[in-house]
């Protein structure tokens, strides 16, 4: 379930103004647009900006009210009977690494639930590979990658103790690297060092093009949505998700920028 309630709300108003801005983020926190909003919200303290935090439910049927100008949600969970605008402007992916020296290639997403649930750290050996105990690397919470983990995993479990989480996936990739038993998740990094390779998933495997179009399995596109004919300071906001600046806090987030 989404968390629901407020990740913060401005009002920097220097006057009464019929235009107002409400951003309603679906989704487990989406970094880039926050801080767009936030940026914009500083430059033009004309128009109230509020960003908060509602489950899916309720962010579509605050758009649908009139209660909320643009909506941040993952393009699976659109509602089929959505008629308005909506914009993909990123998609995340969560992978998994192991040592360049590892022969192993590629993985089914149910023995990589098994890998990173066991209590246990297992054992290459059970899967042809090394005769050595698995390291496990992984996200620290709030960290990018750490939700499409939580995601991936069977609902209500919880990663094991002896996994050793870190707080980025450049760190998890550094750590992989270096250990020839290592294991690790993390978002997708279309330019992961040598030391490292990028594990199919279910047959496929996460390049610049498989998780551009989604059809890398773990590959989710993340949309802005809002009505068909907006005002003009959405259609401002829609505006500056397409420049360069935007496009570099989406990769700061762990995603992948989608060009329109």
């Amino acid at each position: 379930m989404k968390h629901c309630g407020i990740v913060f709300v401005l009002f920097f108003a220097v006057f009464l103004s019929a235009a107002e801005l409400r951003i309603v983020d679906a989704t487990n926190g989406d970094k880039a647009v926050s801080k767009l909003a936030l940026k914009l919200a500083f430059e033009d303290r004309s128009i109230p900006v509020s960003y908060q935090r509602r489950s899916t439910t309720d962010a579509i049927a605050d758009l649908n009210a009139g209660k909320a100008d643009l909506v941040v949600i993952d393009v699976p969970a659109i509602p089929e009977e959505f008629k308005g605008m909506r914009t993909i402007y990123a998609v995340r992916a969560l992978t998994f690494y192991v040592n360049a020296a590892n022969p192993l290639e590629a993985l089914k997403s149910d023995t990589l639930r098994k890998i990173f649930m066991s209590v246990e750290n297992p054992n290459w050996n059970d899967y042809g590979i090394l005769g050595s105990e698995m390291k496990r690397y992984g996200i620290k919470a709030e960290q990018p990658g750490a939700d499409q983990m939580s995601d991936f995993l069977v609902r209500g479990a919880k990663l094991p103790e002896k996994l050793h989480l870190r707080d980025s996936v450049a760190e998890v990739v550094l750590m992989v690297g270096a250990d020839i038993s290592g294991i690790g998740y993390g978002v997708f990094l279309s330019g992961a060092p040598i030391q490292v390779r990028l594990l199919a998933v279910d047959g496929v495997e996460p390049t610049l093009k498989s998780v551009g179009d989604g059809t890398y399995p773990l590959a989710v596109k993340r949309a802005i949505l809002s009505v068909e004919k907006p005002e003009e300071p959405v259609r401002k906001f829609l505006e500056e998700m397409g420049k360069a600046d935007f496009r570099d806090l989406v990769t700061e987030a762990g995603m992948l920028p989608v060009e329109k």
